[in-house]
């Protein structure tokens, strides 16, 4: 039985809700052969993961998912196989996780403001000790005092861009995060592209724009993309030269309608992973 894969995953390290070794095990028993973790703006959870891995008979890939400047949209960029702690881009991640941290105290004041009695503290536990304290923390703090009812809404009515609640960040340009994860021995891949908010032609002109950075893929398949989407950017990528990876965006509790290896109930995400990835 041919094994699944999946290149994007999280764990409680930033704001997933499974440990590294929980995650481990749960690819596995979803009938994973290969998986990439890819914290956002943390590597803390790399040791881990590979140790539990490597007991369970999994191929691990280890990355991170770093927050980019980008207007209109969201852009996140992957940095799959990128040496853990590496000393240019780990101060990089820092700066970032300093960005969320004022940005955390700010939204905490603004809900405070707006009637919804949370603290610092409650978030803070709600993370877990994690290197990332992040917006679904709050979101599920909000939902287990009985503040907001269910969690979509607290995205949707509050911490959403241009949301009552919503503060924005420290983020790096993305030539600069594709350089540094280029540095750090990693694949800088644009993940879930239609974040991006970009019309075709200026999608792929910004995209050639960082492949003279050293971009190095487009995350084609995804969890939601229809076939359509699928091939449209299958196509860019071949356009580009790009390589084109595959990941579920998988977090656990916060986004339980993800399934690991999977980008829709029933199909799976394909293989193979690029050779490059995976262990020589």
């Amino acid at each position: 039985m041919t094994k699944l894969v999946d290149l994007h995953s999280h764990s409680d390290q930033s704001d997933g809700s499974l440990t590294p070794e929980e995650l481990v095990d749960h690819a596995v028993e979803s009938g994973l052969g290969v998986l990439a973790l890819t914290d956002h703006d943390t590597t803390s959870g790399h040791a881990r993961f590979k140790a539990r891995a490597a007991e369970r008979g999994l191929t691990p890939v280890c990355g991170v998912e770093v927050s980019c400047t980008w207007d209109p949209g969201v852009c996140h960029l992957l940095g799959l196989g990128v040496e853990h702690e590496h000393p240019a881009l780990e101060p990089a991640l820092r700066e970032i996780r300093g960005g969320r941290a004022r940005r955390n105290e700010r939204i905490v004041e603004k809900l405070n403001d707006l009637g919804y009695d949370v603290t610092m503290d409650e978030i803070i536990a709600e993370a877990g000790g994690g290197d990332v304290v992040a917006r679904p923390h709050f979101a599920a703090v909000l939902v287990g005092k009985g503040l907001v009812p269910e969690y979509q809404m607290v995205f949707d009515q509050l911490l959403a861009k241009g949301g009552p609640a919503y503060v924005d960040r420290f983020r790096l340009d993305p030539e600069e995060a594709v350089e540094l994860v280029v540095k750090a021995g990693g694949k800088p891949v644009i993940a879930h592209p239609t974040s991006l908010m970009l019309e075709s032609a200026e999608l792929e002109r910004r995209l050639r724009r960082l492949k003279e950075h050293g971009l190095w893929g487009l995350e084609a398949w995804y969890t939601g993309f229809t076939d359509e989407q699928v091939a449209e950017f299958r196509a860019l990528a071949a356009s580009l030269d790009l390589v084109t990876t595959m990941g579920s965006d998988f977090h656990g509790t916060p986004k339980p309608h993800v399934i690991m290896g999977h980008r829709a109930p029933g199909v799976p995400l394909p293989g193979p992973v690029p050779a490059e990835l995976l262990p020589a």
